[in-house]
């Protein structure tokens, strides 16, 4: 019994992708396959409904999934919730509504990414701490390109200097790296408006599911979050759903 529900109520209809060939990549900590693990989502996901026609609705708890909640939308012509649908929802609360209400308040996102690689936003100190340290693979390109800075631009932009800044989203990282594919929590690619990630030493996977922080780790997650916060973020999220537990 945990966040106020029963896993194990019959409502609830949980199916796992350990047997999905290609998914063990992350745990490897390689590249997922994903036009090998996409066919494989998809058929263990239209086996259940067939299994079950009660469903109504699919939620993709990992945060590796989200790459594939398209195909899954068009294969059941059912709703389909993610991490990233969810990120999306929270930081909608905070931007501008274009279709009505007052406008030009708040700055557009540039649509430009910041450079992010593992490790970044931390003390050389805390650096030190992370135990995949030497493994460190270059961020993948975001797929957005910037706008062409003309001089409309430039005077837009100076025009806008006072208004509200846009809103961005803080994330809390495992101490674990990968090459995350375009709609994973940890690509900054998929998102539409700006993110910071910021890491938190010795926080493994194993240590996110057993639900207890050491003391150290614990202290580093609470230095994460403060400087997110002093960013300025608008809310923060983790790259694992274990990080519920904190």
């Amino acid at each position: 019994n945990s966040c106020g529900f029963d896993v194990d109520e019959g409502r609830f209809v949980i199916k796992g992708c350990q047997n999905v060939p290609g998914f063990d990549a992350v745990a490897k900590g390689e590249a997922v396959p994903i036009d090998i693990v996409q066919p494989g989502i998809v058929k263990t996901t239209m086996d259940t409904l067939r299994a079950d026609y009660n469903i109504k609705a699919i939620l993709l708890e990992c945060t590796e999934l989200p790459p594939y909640a398209d195909a899954l939308r068009a294969a059941t012509e059912l709703p389909v919730w993610d991490a990233i649908t969810a990120a999306d929802f929270y930081v909608s609360g905070y931007k501008d509504n274009p279709r009505f209400g007052i406008d030009d308040w708040q700055k557009e996102w540039d649509q430009e990414y910041e450079e992010y690689k593992f490790g970044d936003n931390l003390t050389l100190m805390d650096q030190s701490l992370l135990l995949q340290k030497d493994k460190q693979q270059p961020a993948p390109k975001a797929k957005a390109k910037a706008k062409a800075k003309t001089k409309a631009m430039v005077k837009k932009m100076k025009k806008i200097a006072a208004k509200a800044k846009a809103p961005v989203l803080g994330v809390i990282r495992l101490d674990y790296n990968y090459p995350p594919a375009a709609g994973d929590i940890d690509c900054p690619g998929s998102y539409d408006y700006d993110v910071l990630f910021r890491m938190v030493p010795g926080l493994t996977f194993e240590m996110a599911q057993s639900g207890r922080l050491s003391y150290t780790v614990q202290q580093q997650f609470v230095a994460a979050v403060k400087w997110l916060e002093a960013k300025g973020v608008c809310g923060i999220t983790g790259d694992c759903g274990f990080m519920m537990a904190f």
